[in-house]
């Protein structure tokens, strides 16, 4: 080859040589540096990764010990309930604001978010004491409970009550604690039977005067409170028990000698000259289900309830069945209120279940009228209810057994009423009546009367209104759940 080809074969191979070298190099620098991003990529992923399984790990640990804490207080809040001072607590509700909602955590019904939330906070609970007796009793000693319903656990958290509702319809105590570890908030819903037994309860209670005249008066709750100014004797102001020395003389004191009747003391529980006041409300509530008059069978429901009846009167073999299976049922009447013949007011249930006196309610209606009695006359019945009439009377006028249960009454219930009056049972009546009673019929030798039942827990809400505290305790879990707001 000549000289000037080679020499120039040689630069061409070199500068191609070169040229290759500089191409690799700048393929090479951006490779490098996507290796090199992609590194850092990979090294920041896996911080990342780290960081959020630490994260995690760490949520984790303070949700986990928020809900230990809630745990923790509602096992503290538990044990607070059951000290004795405190219980009396456990027929009352506690309920606060919910600052996310404005309204109260629970409501009425002890559930969450059903709609039935109040705007302003229930506080049963604050300055409210007990009594350890009956009303009158002298020897009654105050009850203060003394609860906390927050404070701070070993760990660094701490717990806060939020709400306890006593729903009396299903006898049951809600509570809500709340429980806080670092910025970790947990909550525990539990919901437990309440148990309530109450002692000296007033099966009868006669505002003013009680006119017995040897009417039965049936059960292990059958006390029967009367107002001694209103009495033949207004020296008793204590109470008699069936064995005790002064029966007699309490007997006479409510009219119900052999000079007003049948001789035999018929009245199971105590006689106590007592005066009570009930504050309960008459007054119609705001929205009601109005029947007008009801003068023949029918069903009513709690659906409907509560439902307001100008006229009550039943005959014959009239029937009304008041069904309780789905809550409490309140009839509000206003103008009469007599039940004649075999005629029946029933409380019934439709699930197996027995009837509860306190689900069904009856109150005579404070209307601008006069306000009448609640009359029972001949073998009619009102059958496991509770009446209250603040301001007028119960009149047993029935000539026989009416009521379905063992004994002879038509009335098997509760009766908080101004005045009990029986028919007059002897002529000539050697013992006064009262002016303002339309007491005209004589029933000679009648003792049907009153049955009070055995189960008057369903009446626990009612029962501090005249100076007497449940004996509350708790019976078995229903629900326990963590929840979320």
């Amino acid at each position: 080859m000549p000289h000037h080809l080679a020499t120039l074969h040689s630069r061409t191979s070199n500068h191609s040589a070169l040229f290759s070298n500089q191409q690799e190099r700048g393929f090479a620098l951006p490779l490098a540096m996507g290796l090199g991003f992609v590194m850092v990529i990979l090294g920041l992923s896996t911080m990342i990764i780290a960081q959020s399984d630490r994260t995690t790990s760490w949520n984790r640990k303070e949700s986990g010990a928020s809900l230990a804490i809630s745990e923790g207080g509602m096992a503290r809040m538990l044990s607070q309930m059951t000290q004795p001072n405190n219980r009396i607590l456990l027929t009352r509700s506690y309920d606060t604001i919910n600052p996310k909602t404005g309204s109260t955590y629970l409501g009425p019904d002890g559930i969450l978010n059903s709609g039935d939330e109040e705007a302003t906070a229930v506080d049963e609970w604050t300055g409210y004491t007990g009594t350890t007796s009956s009303p009158c009793d002298t020897t009654a000693t105050t009850i203060t409970p003394s609860i906390t319903t927050s404070g701070a656990m070993s760990s660094g958290g701490q717990y806060q009550l939020k709400a306890y509702r006593y729903n009396p319809t299903e006898q049951t105590g809600t509570l809500l604690i709340e429980g806080k570890h670092g910025e970790r908030v947990s909550y525990v819903l539990s919901t437990l039977v309440i148990q309530s037994e109450i002692e000296n309860f007033p099966g009868v209670l006669a505002m003013q005067g009680a006119f017995i005249r040897g009417r039965t008066l049936i059960g292990q709750h059958a006390n029967l409170y009367y107002d001694p100014a209103w009495s033949a004797d207004n020296s008793l102001t204590d109470k008699s028990a069936p064995s005790d020395s002064d029966r007699s003389s309490y007997l006479n004191a409510i009219y119900s000698t052999a000079t007003d009747g049948p001789g035999n003391d018929l009245i199971a529980g105590n006689i106590v000259g007592c005066q009570i006041t009930q504050t309960l409300s008459v007054d119609l509530p705001g929205t009601v289900t109005s029947l007008g008059n009801v003068e023949s069978s029918t069903t009513l429901s709690a659906v409907n309830s509560p439902y307001h009846i100008q006229e009550l009167k039943l005959d014959g073999a009239d029937v009304v069945n008041v069904d309780t299976t789905d809550g409490p049922v309140y009839l509000y009447v206003t103008d009469s209120f007599e039940l004649r013949g075999n005629s029946q007011l029933r409380n019934t249930r439709s699930d197996g279940q027995q009837p509860r006196v306190g689900d069904l309610r009856i109150i005579v209606h404070n209307s601008i009228g006069s306000t009448p009695p609640i009359d029972l006359f001949d073998n009619s019945c009102i059958d496991t209810a509770f009446i209250y009439n603040k301001i007028n009377d119960l009149h047993l006028q029935g000539t026989g057994d009416g009521c379905p249960s063992s004994g002879n009454t038509n009335f098997d219930g509760v009766a908080w009423v101004e005045d009990v009056v029986s028919s007059i049972n002897i002529d000539p009546h050697t013992r006064m009546v009262p002016s303002e009673d339309d007491d005209i019929i004589t029933t000679n030798g009648s003792t049907s009367g009153i049955r009070v039942p055995n189960n008057v827990s369903s009446l626990a809400d009612v029962v501090g209104g005249v100076g007497i505290t449940p004996n509350n305790k708790f019976g078995y879990v229903k629900h326990w759940q963590r929840v979320r707001l």
